[in-house]
């Protein structure tokens, strides 16, 4: 996959594109290995996609802010179809920036700096995040991963992910999950995935109802294992969200481990935007600077 910016060290070389500043290549030297998923418009056409302002769907596209009804926010936001600007390439770190223009202010009232970066230390690459609130009152906001890994190797070519699993690193047993509506909005009823020392077996039923939805405050590392029963990539993340998707009924043969600081709308909710789940109060003139690994 061609970039429009690289960064590279003795071990690895990323490519980052302009548009949604989305990381599209992750090439391991040694190995001469690339780790992210092709974008093959067939089965998904992202690679990697930055989540803002919001993250999953909102219930029937619409929020309220001060009693006001806001429309058409599409899905997991905007930023992800926005040009960028790249403002710094130093050594191994390269940021791009995003502030709001006359499209999206209309639809989401907040001033801000949208700010992401990837750094290169070694084998890892560190996804940073800023948002500023430039606001004269709070900002509330959303902000995610949905970074897709090719898994590539699998066996059975009628079940693609057959054979791969996820160490999710956690000594519960069961893989608690949240579950979503047609409409993209989430139950109430949970499911649960029987778990064996931490691991998540995958196959394409796994996403049969969609994306596994998480709460993640006992699970802050996730590697994915290919067939032969190696640990091949793994992300580390302070969320309080986690999504693990692959597209329904493709049988792609990629998985999508997503770090989440937001989360779609339950089925019944009809609360303010300051009330939604999971989202973050930013007050005017601070800063949120996050980050998630990726470690081949």
């Amino acid at each position: 996959m061609r970039a429009d910016y690289y960064l590279e060290n003795e071990s690895i070389r990323i490519g980052v594109n302009l548009h949604g500043a989305e990381l599209v290549s992750l090439y391991q030297k040694e190995h001469d290995r690339e780790y992210m998923w092709s974008g093959d418009e067939n089965f998904w056409r992202r690679i990697s996609p930055v989540l803002f302002p919001f993250v999953g769907k909102l219930k029937e596209g619409t929020y309220r802010h001060r009693g006001i009804e806001f429309r058409g926010i599409p899905q997991h936001g905007f930023a992800r179809d926005c040009d960028f600007q790249m403002v710094e390439k130093l050594g191994d770190v390269i940021w791009f920036e995003l502030y709001p223009d006359d499209t999206w202010k209309a639809n989401y009232p907040f001033q801000f700096l949208l700010r992401i970066g990837y750094r290169i230390e070694g084998r890892k690459v560190h996804v940073m995040w800023t948002v500023r609130n430039d606001s004269g009152e709070t900002m509330y906001f959303s902000i995610g991963g949905h970074p897709a890994f090719a898994c590539p190797d699998g066996k059975n070519k009628e079940n693609v992910l057959e054979g791969y699993r996820l160490n999710l690193y956690t000594t519960e047993q069961k893989l608690v999950c949240g579950e979503l509506n047609a409409d993209g909005t989430m139950k109430r009823e949970l499911r649960e995935f029987d778990l064996n020392q931490g691991i998540l077996e995958l196959s394409q039923n796994l996403f049969a109802k969609d994306a596994l939805i998480i709460k993640s405050d006992k699970i802050h590392k996730v590697a994915i294992i290919d067939p032969d029963g190696e640990e091949f990539i793994n992300l580390q993340f302070d969320t309080p969200q986690l999504g693990i998707w692959s597209p329904a009924g493709k049988n792609a043969p990629f998985v999508c481990i997503e770090p989440w600081f937001g989360r779609c709308d339950l089925e019944d909710f009809s609360g303010e935007l300051f009330e939604r789940a999971y989202g973050n109060a930013l007050e005017s003139g601070h800063s949120f600077n996050k980050e998630y690994v990726i470690e081949v």
